[in-house]
């Protein structure tokens, strides 16, 4: 579970620049098994070179939407100014614009007519690029997911609800981190009725290395909508409530939200969709304060909230039908809490 000095640190480091951000995010994904702090940002310093992000769209047919993208470099991620980049849809180039102060672009583009999932490829023109062979920057992908309005939607979280731990290796460079059990097969099971959204409150200079790890572990295509460094501060339930509120005016069919934040949960809930938390508990921890904080926060949110443990109750309570009410994990915490403080007193 997540502790409230954690959460300091986390929230310290977005007024900071972007290479603190990645320190100690993947400080909080790796735990204390990882390698020292000045390990990781040396890493991360040599791998940063410059970065193209590109923004997944979700669109109605015939909508016309803004395609945006950014190119972001060194140790700080400022932005580049000054590079042209690409938009390409197949083999059709859709517009050239010159990055600006920011290293943003950004143009208007008419979505398609049929519904479907429009790959659009973002690339700095090869003349832009730079010499060195291995400092050129990759190209990136940005999905218009084009839904009818009344297309259901699933919105799912990232971190300890697909992403189990460890995602230290995929800031890193690679994809090793493990997904949750029996998260892919719910998913795809899911995706045959309802269009599967991403919502993270991860900045979105991890959008590349977070769609990669996606593809890797075989989740459904869908949008990957992100946060912004800024939108770090106003925490995950402020970020994913606004987000969310959002995108119910275009797409009113919001159906079901799954995460481990009892502010997501709540921010769901709100919203009249299916709200599923899976709690991100250390069952192994030996701090009572630590369980009966975590009990608190359950036992605060509205009845409507179901609570699972596993993707397995996640897979009963879509398809089957099943609850999984709050009390039984309150009371588990509760009683995990009782029996530390008995512990300690004896």
């Amino acid at each position: 579970m997540t502790h409230p000095t954690q959460r300091k640190c986390w929230l310290a480091a977005t007024v900071g620049i972007a290479a603190a951000a990645v320190m100690l995010v993947v400080a909080a994904a790796a735990g204390p098994a990882a390698a020292g702090i000045g390990d990781i940002l040396r890493s991360v310093r040599d791998r940063m070179g410059q970065v193209l992000l590109g923004r997944d769209v979700l669109a109605t047919p015939g909508e016309e939407v803004a395609l945006h993208a950014s190119l972001r470099g060194g140790f700080r991620l400022d932005g580049v100014e000054g590079v042209r980049i690409q938009f390409h849809l197949d083999e059709r180039r859709i517009d050239q614009l010159t990055s600006d102060s920011d290293g943003n672009v950004r143009t208007r583009w008419t979505a398609p007519a049929e519904p479907g999932n429009y790959a659009i490829r973002v690339r700095v023109k090869p003349d832009d690029q730079p010499e060195e062979e291995d400092r050129q920057v990759e190209a990136a992908r940005l999905l218009v997911a084009v839904r009818k309005a009344e297309t259901p939607l699933a919105v799912v979280d990232l971190d300890k609800t697909l992403v189990a731990s460890g995602f230290a290796t995929v800031l890193l460079g690679g994809t090793s981190a493990e997904p949750m059990a029996g998260s892919q097969a719910v998913l795809a099971r899911l995706a045959g009725t309802t269009t599967i959204v991403y919502l993270t409150h991860r900045p979105d200079f991890l959008g590349p290395k977070s769609k990669k790890w996606l593809d890797t572990h075989k989740y459904p295509v869908g949008p990957l909508l992100t946060s912004s460094l800024g939108g770090l501060l106003e925490g995950s339930g402020t970020f994913k409530t606004e987000r969310l509120a959002a995108l119910k005016k275009t797409f009113p069919n919001l159906k079901v939200g799954i995460g481990d934040k009892v502010s997501d949960a709540q921010a769901y809930a709100t919203l009249g969709m299916t709200s599923i938390l899976i709690p991100d508990v250390d069952w192994s921890d030996d701090d009572a304060e630590d369980f009966e904080e975590k009990a608190a926060e359950i036992a605060a949110l509205p009845e409507s909230v179901q609570v699972a443990t596993t993707w397995a109750d996640v897979s009963a309570i879509l398809f089957d039908g099943a609850t999984r009410p709050k009390g039984p994990v309150v009371q588990r915490l509760r009683g995990i809490a009782r029996d530390l403080r008995r512990r300690d007193r004896d």
